[in-house]
């Protein structure tokens, strides 16, 4: 399979970001209020959040046809 190894570095960067939320969570709770600034970070985390899901939902209508070599050679 040609694709594992970049399904793992996916898997572990989402593994960051769901850590780095949970993180932005307790902070919110224990520590200090949401600002209109962390309001706005939350909206574009959002925003791409959705882009990934439309990008990663793409991948399934995607077809298998390689670029066939220009030298002649199949």
């Amino acid at each position: 399979m040609l694709t594992i190894f970049t399904f793992a570095t996916l898997t572990k960067a989402m593994a960051s970001i769901t850590s780095g939320l949970a993180d932005l969570a307790y902070q919110y709770k224990e520590n200090a209020p949401r600002t209109e600034l962390d309001e706005a970070h939350i909206d574009i985390l959002v925003a791409q959040a959705q882009q990934l899901i439309a990008a990663a939902e793409a991948l399934k209508s995607v077809e298998y046809d390689p670029t066939s070599d220009d030298s002649g050679t199949p």
